[in-house]
């Protein structure tokens, strides 16, 4: 369990607050909307009506006791490097600040973030690689170049152990678990068998990836 301190409750901040209340991590929000900050009260450890930007309200807030401190407030970019800069400078742990623009992420990270979080770019991202990939069926990125992807196996791999399709050194990918319905196994042995009702977990390279895709499936 963790605690955490989320400024800003739209609706990221919203879904954040409650998603990470419901994993059992202490939880406090802060918002300057009293209406937002009523509706969220309910679900989380504590919440409170103030203007972050204010370091009086901050130092109030004891930042540095919190193990991670979220900046949900994009719509606002000297707001959200104020407030970024003054937890920092306050002994804030961890800062992750959320962004709504490419030219943010620059200025926010010089600016004390330890991290950004860019939903609608990641969204986008995600979701253009689920829906342009054939008999794709997820995917998840781990940086620029690297992500997790869930795949059916290509119909050349069906009836063949991983060790006979020699997947790593063929094409450049690692098949880290398979997916049975809901069910999701690691993938421990080399005698494992491709099966067509099964989905493969891989992780790979954009390049490595789209060479699979285009080759096999």
């Amino acid at each position: 369990m963790r605690s955490a301190l989320i400024i800003g409750l739209g609706r990221f901040g919203r879904h954040l607050a409650a998603n990470l209340s419901n994993l059992g991590n202490e939880v406090m929000v802060i918002d300057k909307d009293e209406d937002a900050v009523n509706k969220l009260a309910p679900l989380v450890t504590a919440a409170q009506i103030g203007d972050c930007t204010d370091e009086i309200v901050l130092k109030e807030l004891g930042v540095s006791n919190f193990d991670i401190c979220f900046v949900c407030i994009s719509h606002d970019l000297e707001a959200s490097m104020i407030i970024t800069m003054t937890l920092k400078d306050l002994g804030a742990r961890k800062v992750i600040t959320k962004v709504n623009q490419d030219i943010h992420v620059k200025f926010l990270l010089q600016n004390g973030a330890d991290n950004v979080i860019y939903p609608e770019r990641d969204m986008a991202i995600r979701t253009a690689m689920k829906y342009s990939a054939q008999r794709a069926f997820d995917y998840i990125e781990l940086s620029e170049h690297y992500g997790l992807f869930e795949i059916e196996p290509p119909d050349s791999w069906i009836g063949r152990s991983l060790t006979d399709v020699n997947v790593r050194q063929n094409y450049h990918v690692n098949i880290i678990a398979y997916k049975y319905h809901d069910l999701i196994m690691p993938l421990e042995s080399g005698e494992y068998y491709f099966s067509p009702d099964q989905h493969l977990i891989v992780a790979g390279d954009m390049k490595s990836f789209n060479q699979l895709i285009q080759k096999d499936l």
